[in-house]
């Protein structure tokens, strides 16, 4: 068997010719539901986000495919607003699986880059012990600096988008976190 040519079985196929599919979303034809439906954000929290992310997720590149750094947010809110898998996320943005993860990737370190600006916490030495060491006096726990929670604020029915606001457990809220220290303040 050592002679047998196993090339004979061999099927060339023809190569299939480049095909690249339109990309790209035009958010400006649709309304502030849809995009909230979308991606969890209205058009000035997202022209926000890709503002605030802009140098961070521009391409300079010769090649005429890089996404724009608008395409990349959208691509990763949806990823988050849906939790779906990557390839779905892919096929109604019209790019690769690949490229969906790569962006996610991207966006998400964006993100965290700028957590500073907007995520607080003490910051002096002095500031950290006292929070520690009274953290352990009350409660034993050694080391805590703060503690986070959300909770459901009930509210009364917007006119606008009253069903954004109704919870799972069907009354209306807003979803709010909460940081605090010892005193319950921050």
């Amino acid at each position: 068997m050592a002679g047998f040519p196993f090339n004979l079985f061999r099927i060339n196929h023809p190569r299939r010719e480049r095909r690249y599919r339109p990309r790209g979303i035009n958010i400006d034809g649709l309304y502030d539901d849809e995009l909230r439906a979308r991606y969890r954000f209205g058009r000035n929290t997202i022209n926000y986000i890709t503002n605030l992310l802009h140098e961070d997720l521009i391409r300079n590149t010769q090649r005429g495919h890089a996404l724009e750094p608008q395409q990349q947010v959208l691509i990763a809110l949806r990823f988050y607003a849906s939790g779906s898998f990557l390839q779905v996320v892919g096929d109604s943005f019209g790019v690769d699986k690949s490229t969906v993860s790569r962006t996610v990737r991207d966006v998400s370190l964006a993100l965290n880059r700028r957590r500073n600006d907007f995520i607080k916490w003490p910051s002096s030495i002095n500031e950290i012990e006292k929070v520690k060491n009274h953290f352990f006096a009350q409660a034993g726990f050694p080391s805590v600096i703060g503690c986070v929670d959300c909770t459901h604020i009930r509210i009364q029915a917007p006119h606008h988008n009253e069903n954004y606001y109704v919870n799972r457990k069907r009354y209306h809220s807003i979803n709010v976190q909460g940081i605090c220290d010892h005193e319950g303040t921050y």
